[in-house]
């Protein structure tokens, strides 16, 4: 990820924890603060379930159930809704306010979105960008892989890729989770719907030679 043809710093994390790993976006915005572009891509081994800075556990979340399965239950910096981490690659990315993608959210979004686009075809992977209409409003899910706003990707019609973002002062942040897996049958439980609402909502990559976490994560700091 080149982010305008500027220097990256990029790092990785494949064993969590989990909640270390959320705090060190806190690191990468303030190295963005000192001009410092960072690339941050991890994945964790089992379920996570990380909530929007704002949302509201108490609706949608099944916490009963998160807890009988020792899922732990974190909140990143960012606002939008819950993603189930099941070895999915997740990566973070850093840049200062005057960097010409942090100008607008939209322009962050498109600079992000993009590369990772262009990562899964170097791997033969086709997504298509979701574009909602102009003036299109609706009721948010509390599940991020079921909205389809512009910071998604879609596969065959169903999101692979969910992003969100933080801005700050000196600095900002977009950070997206692609797919590696569905999980239907507990994504159904912790978010108390039914497996054929998941599956029509979410596709996880499809198997490709030399597909991993680890060498998407790589591809994409590339791009």
């Amino acid at each position: 990820m080149n982010a305008d043809n500027q220097s990256l710093f990029w790092w990785s994390s494949w064993r969590g924890p989990a909640s270390k790993d959320l705090a060190l976006e806190e690191l990468l915005l303030e190295r963005a603060a000192r001009a410092t572009l960072g690339l941050f891509t991890y994945a964790w081994p089992n379920p996570v379930l990380v909530l929007g800075y704002g949302q509201d556990p108490a609706k949608g979340i099944d916490l009963t159930y998160c807890g009988e399965k020792a899922i732990p239950v974190l909140r990143r910096r960012s606002g939008g809704a819950g993603v189930l981490h099941q070895t999915d690659l997740s990566a973070s990315l850093a840049l200062p306010a005057g960097h010409p993608w942090s100008k607008t959210i939209r322009g962050l979004y498109d600079g992000f979105v993009l590369s990772v686009q262009e990562a899964l075809l170097s791997f033969e992977i086709g997504t298509d960008r979701w574009l909602p209409p102009p003036g299109t409003t609706r009721g948010r899910s509390p599940i991020c892989f079921e909205d389809h706003l512009a910071e998604s990707l879609l596969l065959e019609g169903r999101k692979v890729l969910g992003c969100a973002q933080v801005r700050r002062k000196d600095s900002v942040l977009v950070h997206g989770t692609v797919l590696f897996s569905v999980g239907a049958s507990i994504q159904s439980r912790v978010y108390g719907v039914s497996e054929d609402r998941i599956l029509a909502a979410m596709a996880a990559l499809p198997p490709r030679p030399g597909l991993t976490v680890q060498a998407l994560a790589a591809r994409l700091a590339e791009v």
